[in-house]
């Protein structure tokens, strides 16, 4: 008997640890948070799993009740950014009523443990929700950063294609399992915050517990990639590409990787595939047209002709939108910005607007006084892209937490008008947008109020 014990234990030491989702979070909690009320946290817990069963007694089917739960009554928000530890642990995440994907889920799974309540962790690339799944009945998926909305097996794979069998993508995870996200989602915070050790160590022990996790062979391949050690980097790239075929950004760091170990041909077509699957991402682009001008002996600096003739009827300023949402969702108000200078930290940009989870577009054109190189400069948070002439000099259209995305870009402009586009939206937190355009030869940046320009929409009429 004793030996059989000894058994027992040796194979839950080697899947992870404990079977219970609740006593995994706590474990992965306490190092970012020594003093977590743990008491505290299993009453909560405790207390939701009756609340739980109560609602299945009045007649809520499983999966709304759990839905009903989370977002009504305990009244958790989501929430984009992955770079606290305040949004991924259950003690912080209960007390503020904000957590992403993963910790709403782990939420919800240690309430339905709790309450005997066949619930299942799922993960996809980048992203995990739960599965109601009895075995008997059609299972349920519920989205917990869309307030638990359902969504069905068929919509994920058309979002995130068709995985082989055997697959950690899109099957009902063991409890160990979801400790294994959360040990590579302490890790991502603590590389985020460049403490790298920590961040080893949680990516290679996610990694013992399910091998097939991508994110961290492909974000223990960054780590590796910022200490310059290119050989152990390029291997966790193409584990986490032989693990998901579409992993563009684990493919964009391979031919990084690759081009720094003087594999320049193969980093190259790493890059061409990536362009094939993806034309949009701008990233491989630059690597690319870079890498090339490189081996030509010059650097490459992109031109744009100007247009034909200058619009007519044309205002100072751009004509900006400002929509509520992340992704142009409801457009709430129009006006005529001069320049793109705002630092609206935790304000509003627009009485019409709310304070995060925005979206704006400047549209209009801008007026080279000569020909010659230009410089575009961003900065921002969370995401920008900028389009000169219809192409994309700039773009970093992901959240920034609270660090600011800075960026610039060369091209070789022809005197004259050129139409352009700037978009920016805001997650949660501060918000901030700069744009500045300088020439060469001129030692300040341009005044943007004598080079920007839009057309009014009455001159757009006739």
């Amino acid at each position: 008997m004793r030996i059989l014990i000894g058994l027992v234990l040796l194979a839950a030491a080697v899947q992870g640890g404990s079977d219970s989702i609740l006593d995994a979070a706590l474990e992965v909690a306490r190092r970012d948070h020594p003093a977590v009320p743990e008491a505290e946290v299993r009453a909560l817990i405790q207390a939701g799993a009756q609340r739980y069963r109560s609602l299945l007694k009045a007649g809520l089917d499983p999966a709304s009740a759990m839905q009903l739960l989370i977002f009504k009554e305990m009244k958790l928000q989501s929430v984009a950014e992955l770079d606290s530890a305040d949004n991924l642990h259950l003690d912080s995440v209960l007390k503020g009523r904000k957590g992403y994907c993963l910790s709403l889920s782990v939420i919800a799974l240690a309430v339905a443990e709790r309450a005997d309540a066949p619930f299942f962790g799922v993960a996809l690339p980048n992203h995990f929700l739960i599965r109601y799944d009895n075995g008997v009945n059609p299972r349920r998926n519920l989205e917990m950063t869309r307030n638990g909305a359902a969504i069905s097996d068929e919509q994920l794979q058309k979002r995130y294609g068709s995985f082989e069998k055997g697959s950690v993508y899109l099957r009902n995870l063991r409890p160990a399992e979801v400790k294994a996200y959360l040990l590579h989602n302490r890790g991502y915070v603590a590389l985020l915050k460049k403490r790298y050790k920590a961040a080893r160590a949680d990516f290679e022990a996610a990694i013992r517990i399910q091998p097939g996790i991508g994110e961290a062979h492909r974000n223990l391949g960054v780590l590796f990639g910022e200490q310059k050690k290119w050989v152990e980097a390029k291997k966790e790239f193409i584990a986490a590409i032989n693990i998901h075929a579409a992993d563009l950004d684990a493919m964009i760091n391979l031919a990084i990787a690759r081009h720094a170990l003087g594999e320049r041909v193969e980093a190259l077509q790493d890059l061409a595939v990536v362009l094939a699957m993806d034309p949009e991402r701008t990233r491989a682009e630059e690597l690319r047209d870079r890498w090339l001008a490189e081996q030509q002996g010059k650097p490459k600096i992109d031109s744009a002709e100007a247009l034909p003739q200058a619009p007519e009827g044309l205002k100072p300023g751009l004509h900006a939108r400002y929509y509520a949402g992340m992704k142009f969702n409801l457009l709430r108000a129009e006006r005529i910005d001069k320049e793109l200078d705002f630092d609206w930290r935790n304000a509003a940009p627009h009485p019409k607007l709310p304070r995060d989870r925005f979206s704006a577009r400047w549209d209009g054109y801008f007026k080279a006084p000569r020909s010659g190189v230009y410089t575009f400069f961003v900065a921002a948070n969370d995401g920008v892209r900028l389009f000169l002439g219809g192409r994309t000099l700039i773009e970093n259209w992901k959240n920034m937490g609270t660090t600011n995305h800075y960026a610039t870009r060369e091209v070789r402009l022809e005197a004259g008008w050129h139409a352009i586009r700037v978009e920016h939206f805001d997650g949660m937190g501060g918000a901030r947008l700069m744009v500045r355009v300088g020439v060469e030869g001129v030692e300040h940046p341009l005044d943007p109020a004598t080079h920007l320009f839009h057309k009014p929409p009455t001159a757009a009429k006739r």
